[in-house]
């Protein structure tokens, strides 16, 4: 990788990486201000501040884990024939929701047994928050991941360098959204 060579051009993948990582920080930062302004109306549910972190770190790994199979699949050819693309996304998409759902579950069950031992309080909302939240954020995240890694790809840009962030940053605010949604739905 070139960062600076004889005719003093940044190089692609450097240029790529680090407009993602300024996107990424950005939309981080702007999902915290967002969470700062609206804490007050969550804390009436014990147990929803345990689950955030784990929530929101679950949406940037599996959903990053699914444009990178994407991304190498595309870049090693593998993914051409439309018959191929649809069986293998269909696929994805049905191990991404199992994920999901499970991962939520745990972690809803944690934050649950958490409260019960910490303040002797039971609450089974905080795993249906947990799991519907997730459900929520799923229906919006899963395309808009694999239409962005397309998109991306068609474009000339490796989307292996830009989704990490990009899709990490995506999952927090609408994590963060689903959450609020369903809170105030429920509560």
């Amino acid at each position: 990788m070139r960062i600076l060579g004889k005719s003093k051009r940044i190089d692609k993948d450097f240029l790529e990486i680090s407009l993602s990582e300024l996107v990424s920080i950005t939309g981080g930062i702007i999902a915290g201000l967002f969470l700062l302004n609206i804490t007050k109306s969550l804390d009436t549910l014990l147990g929803l501040f345990i689950l955030f972190p784990g929530l929101l770190e679950m949406h940037g790994n599996i959903y990053g884990s699914l444009s990178a199979r994407l991304s190498t699949l595309l870049w090693s050819g593998k993914l051409k024939l439309k018959e191929e693309r649809n069986k293998f996304i269909r696929e994805n998409v049905f191990a991404v929701l199992f994920l999901v759902l499970a991962v939520s579950f745990a972690l809803g069950v944690i934050a649950y047994l958490f409260v019960l031992i910490a303040f002797k309080t039971s609450s089974f909302l905080i795993i249906i928050v947990s799991v519907l939240s997730s459900l929520i954020g799923s229906l919006i995240e899963v395309p808009l991941t694999i239409y962005t890694t397309f998109w991306f790809f068609k474009h000339n840009f490796d989307p292996e360098d830009i989704m990490g962030p990009y899709v990490t940053t995506i999952g927090d605010i609408i994590s963060i959204i689903s959450i609020v949604i369903v809170v105030k739905i429920l509560i």
